[in-house]
């Protein structure tokens, strides 16, 4: 399974740069990937000019399965209206097929309007449990713009999700492969009890923190390993991670998670 990440698009900032969009979908295109998860943050200050020229970036990704999540610059100026006439359901969850099987991915929108910080919150808790537990057929993917866990190189940390931890132990309890951020402007993966948890930069903005270039991950799954390589639109790339497709780990955690987060089932 190939995927494309990318996030932080910008559009509307005067750091955005629309040669580099045009670079990183031409470059998709021609990666025929399985899928493409945009992690959120289309526009600067959210309002519906800035959307709908994202939409118009966007609607060039030949990719039959494209999921678009929002983020929190995305939630300004009730940007969430724009983003649901234009993108649809700001959480949702689809299978994507592929040649050893299907993924199941769940886009969460963790935002709050005009705040930075973000939040899953409780009322999603038992939806994801109930699209992920079982799943059998392949990977599972979280798409989510906020970070779960703090990224190096960006400074002091800020707007990490507030219930970070809650959402941590369940995605381990729910044994999730993935889970694609953004927000930070800085690509970085961590591996932590079997969760791995991939950040891109900003695909097409100077807006960028330290050295990292503005860039976007290629994800490759086989049946023995996971392969992550950074790519700056138009130039060059590099590796960011490697793993075993199946987490070697000799560690065990034993009390149950009711014991930690306890969630009802879905009421419908």
């Amino acid at each position: 399974m190939r995927i494309v990440q990318i996030s932080d698009i910008h559009v509307g900032s005067g750091l955005f740069d629309g040669k580099l969009l045009d670079a990183a979908i031409e470059e998709t295109n021609s990666a025929g990937p399985d899928l493409v998860a945009v992690a959120g943050d289309l526009s600067m200050e959210g309002h519906r000019w800035e959307f709908e020229e994202a939409k118009r970036y966007l609607d060039r990704l030949e990719c039959p399965n494209v999921v678009v999540g929002m983020g929190n610059h995305d939630a300004k100026s009730v940007g969430y209206r724009h983003f649901e006439d234009l993108f649809g359901m700001r959480s949702r969850s689809v299978t994507v097929p592929f040649a050893g099987g299907e993924a199941k991915v769940v886009s969460v929108d963790s935002t709050k309007p005009d705040l930075d910080d973000g939040e899953i919150g409780r009322e999603y808790y038992a939806w994801i449990d109930e699209e992920f537990r079982g799943w059998d057929r392949g990977p599972k993917i979280l798409v989510v713009h906020h970070h779960i866990l703090a990224v190096p190189g960006t400074g002091r940390d800020v707007n990490i999700l507030l219930d970070a931890g809650d959402v941590m132990a369940m995605l381990r309890e729910l044994k999730v492969d993935l889970v694609l951020s953004g927000h930070r402007h800085v690509p970085y993966v961590w591996s932590i009890s079997g969760v791995r948890i991939v950040h891109s930069g900003t695909v097409s903005s100077y807006r960028v923190r330290g050295t990292m270039p503005p860039s976007y991950n290629v994800i490759e799954f086989d049946e023995e390993a996971v392969r992550i390589t950074l790519r700056q639109p138009g130039g060059g790339e590099e590796p960011l991670a490697e793993f075993s497709r199946h987490p070697v780990t000799s560690s065990k955690f034993h009390p149950a998670l009711e014991r930690y987060v306890r969630y009802e089932k879905l009421p419908f």
